[in-house]
């Protein structure tokens, strides 16, 4: 039987589709929503309205009057500070085209948002404090949320459901599905025993892991894991979970704002002569604000 013998060598085609981004904060968070002029620098900020409770109260009638009513203080805002999603991309000058150059690093921008974002929620940076601990703005007294640890005993695990169910006892305190946040590791666990139950096509953009009382899960590759805390009622440092155990962090609504612009730099004027290389920076402005309520909880993954 003849052999077939090659007479080139391989030949380029275009990048097959790779699907819907992974599931993650994106996938759970409303949004993104278009951050206003000006919000890259100073962040953004809203006027909470569903973070009050109601009263239960004797009904009023002829022999006894009703009075002493509770009077309850308004919402506070709502404030998500600024950070930047960078990304890069250096390659040598022949054959590419400034679009082509553009076009590429806007896609690892693309690619690489939603971690950045995961990151800049839970964990941050040295340089980047992140939102569950988010330093408030000279102007806000607070970030709209207090972080609270409802572990029963402080630094010791209970189990993923009862972990759950108190994170869903204390959601259930404000009015609407709330955000539960882990790290992928709880995703397998959570999945198998029927915490997080889809709501859609797993693997498609429109689906959605609930939890029993409906509450949507976002399983984030960045989020830190670390303990969480803050500057005042849990301070630091944050600290990592025991092999096997893991930290689920409940919160309000989370929203996401990005701003409409990707900044990208004048890629010719980058050019290194002695290497016939280029540099190619796309940034974008991001903020996130979460709604009234923050709780976590340390549990252990392996054991019912």
């Amino acid at each position: 039987m003849a052999t077939l013998v090659p007479m080139s060598g391989p030949i380029k085609v275009d990048q097959p589709a790779v699907g819907s981004i992974r599931y993650g904060l994106f996938s759970a968070a409303t949004g993104p929503l278009d951050l206003p002029a000006h919000g890259s620098l100073g962040g953004v900020y809203y006027d909470q309205e569903h973070c009050g409770q109601g009263h239960l109260w004797p009904s009023a009638s002829c022999g006894t009057a009703s009075s002493n009513k509770p009077m309850d203080a308004c919402d506070g805002a709502a404030l998500g500070m600024p950070f930047q999603v960078i990304a890069s991309l250096q390659m040598g000058a022949f054959p590419w085209t400034e679009a082509e150059f553009t076009r590429r690093v806007r896609v690892r921008l693309q690619d690489n948002a939603q971690y950045v974002a995961e990151q800049a929620f839970w964990g941050g940076t040295a340089d980047v404090g992140d939102v569950l601990r988010g330093t408030p703005s000279p102007n806000f007294t607070n970030k709209g949320f207090t972080l609270t640890d409802v572990t029963p005993t402080v630094g010791t695990p209970v189990p993923l459901e009862y972990g759950l169910a108190l994170l869903e006892d204390n959601l259930a305190s404000y009015g609407y599905p709330g955000v539960i946040h882990a790290r992928p590791t709880v995703s397998p666990f959570a999945t198998e025993r029927l915490l997080a139950i889809p709501d859609g096509k797993p693997g498609t953009a429109a689906n959605k892991y609930r939890s029993p009382m409906g509450n949507v899960w976002s399983f984030g590759r960045g989020y830190s894991g670390l303990k969480p805390s803050d500057n005042s009622a849990i301070p630091g440092p944050p600290t990592a979970p025991a092999v096997a155990n893991a930290y689920l962090v409940g919160t309000g609504p989370v929203t996401v704002f990005r701003d409409s612009t990707v900044y990208v730099n004048p890629i010719f004027r980058t050019m290194d002569r002695t290497g016939n290389q280029l540099v190619a920076v796309a940034e974008q402005a991001y903020a996130m604000t979460v709604e009234c309520v923050a709780y976590f909880v340390l549990v252990s993954l392996v054991g019912m």
